[in-house]
């Protein structure tokens, strides 16, 4: 729950905290925070590879005040002194999910090459885009074989979501 709290809490706020620290090792650290609700000390579990930009978020601690910023530095001195946390200025931006299409940019990569769109298609990780992308196209009259291709992509990913690679693995 204390990291419920604390999340929430980040939604809240304005502007830019006052502090950041990050941890620098692959493995688990664990810190003492302030809760901010509350102000009780809770522990929060920061894990991660700190070289995947993406994993950022869950290895990070902002702080919002200066009690909080000076609670959470004594009570993780060691860790501060061993180098396993580190203030940082910025976290870096998180690429955006490839999953992200708007209605306008289905509209133009449906206009498109082939090959633009099979490209665009690789990149999609869940079905929901492809599952739009497919009945924009059959709005659109788009042919068979844009149709066909896109549905192929979405039976790729609902079967690599169960493990099979190829749908001649599926049982009966």
């Amino acid at each position: 729950m204390a990291t419920a709290d604390r999340e929430l809490f980040e939604a809240m706020q304005e502007g830019k905290p006052i502090a950041r620290f990050r941890k620098t090792i692959l493995g688990k650290v664990h810190v003492v925070t302030l809760n901010p609700f509350t102000e009780e000390p809770e522990g929060i579990i920061l894990s991660g590879d700190p070289q995947k930009v993406d994993e950022w978020p869950d290895m990070v601690v902002e702080l919002w005040s200066s009690k909080e910023r000076v609670f959470f530095e004594r009570m993780n001195k060691k860790h501060l002194d061993a180098g396993r946390l580190v203030e940082i200025k910025e976290v870096p931006k998180v690429p955006p999910s490839p999953n992200k299409i708007s209605d306008e940019q289905i509209d133009k990569l449906l206009n498109s090459k082939f090959l633009a769109l099979k490209n665009r298609l690789d990149k999609f990780t869940d079905e929901a885009p492809i599952f739009r992308l497919l009945n924009r196209a059959r709005e659109l009259d788009k042919s068979e074989k844009i149709i066909k291709h896109i549905e192929e992509k979405l039976t790729e990913l609902q079967l690599a979501r169960y493990g099979v690679t190829k749908p001649e693995e599926v049982e009966e």
